[in-house]
């Protein structure tokens, strides 16, 4: 070769760089990254269950906080609608019932105004009335005998059976809490319960209104005959009677007779206006379940109501 291109060849070749290779990432970096991610996982995962979570609860406050607001309404009619009764009340003492007074803004209420006297307490009256009242549903003597016993047993504190009794373990051995109760009652079925809840209470004084009761009640008081309640019932139409002597006056002399000879028994069982009434009164608003109820327990005095107990549901 000449010389000069070989000088020249070696100045044209040049050395070649050595580069390092990249090492492969090590296992500790790996771990490191993975744990990263499952933080950035789980911490997304707690801010969608908190933030559903907080939507819930707001949810349930809101319904909560409505249906709070609804109930008030429906307590505000609730109260309305018992002094409107007794205003009306004030007005004509015949007045019994309010039928869904529309008290405007979809706000309703209703009244009824029962008189217990009308009825024959269960747990004062005793064996002979309940023995009237019964047969006249019943209509079975022996039947009536049991029964009888049985609402006797019930009702009474100590533990020994009467001769047609029941005193069984179940027993509440004090007064019914209610008419309804009868159904726990040996020999007592839920149909006979709805006949008898015409007739019997668990309110009032235990004095039975004569210008009120029905027939079957009326039979149930002493000195009573079948002249006697004809009488009653037909005055109701015109005039109530004031008293017993005024009574007394209106029947034949022997049927006379038969009342003068229970006469102290009579004036102690009878009435002759209703001594206390019982209010029943519901508010609410239309398009929504929720009803306000109170129970009243009124005293007639000198043209107006007065609550003696307040029963709020």
């Amino acid at each position: 070769m000449i010389p000069g291109l070989r000088a020249r060849a070696r100045r044209c070749v040049r050395p070649v760089r050595a580069y390092p290779r990249p090492s492969a990432p090590s296992q500790g970096a790996n771990t490191t990254e993975g744990f990263a991610l499952l933080a950035v996982l789980w911490t997304l995962s707690a801010i969608t269950v908190l933030t559903g979570t907080a939507i819930t609860v707001a949810g349930l406050g809101s319904a909560t906080t409505r249906n709070r607001v609804l109930l008030s309404r429906a307590a505000w009619a609730r109260e309305a609608c018992a002094e409107i009764l007794q205003a009306r009340y004030a007005q004509d003492p015949s007045v019994r019932r309010l039928d869904s007074v529309d008290l405007g803004r979809n706000v309703w209420c209703s009244a009824t105004l029962e008189d217990p006297s009308a009825k024959l307490n269960l747990n004062l009256a005793d064996r002979p009335a309940l023995v009237s009242v019964l047969q006249a549903v019943v209509h079975r003597s022996a039947a009536v005998d049991s029964l009888v016993d049985a609402l006797l047993d019930w009702r009474d504190p100590d533990a020994v059976p009467r001769p047609l009794g029941d005193e069984s373990s179940g027993n509440r051995n004090g007064p019914y809490a209610d008419v309804q109760e009868l159904r726990y009652v040996r020999g007592f079925t839920d149909s006979l319960v709805a006949r008898l809840a015409f007739f019997l209470t668990t309110r009032g004084t235990g004095a039975i209104n004569v210008n009120a009761a029905p027939r079957e009640v009326l039979a149930a008081l002493p000195g009573i005959t079948e002249e006697t309640v004809r009488i009653l019932m037909m005055h109701r139409g015109t005039a109530p009677l004031p008293n017993a002597d005024a009574l007394a006056g209106l029947l034949s002399p022997s049927t006379r007779a038969t009342l003068l000879g229970s006469y102290p028994e009579f004036v102690r069982a009878a009435v002759f206006a209703p001594p206390q009434l019982v209010a029943f009164v519901a508010g609410g608003v239309r398009g929504t379940p929720l009803v306000a109820r109170v129970t009243l327990t009124l005293v007639p005095v000198a043209g107006r109501l007065a609550v003696i107990r307040r029963e709020t549901e």
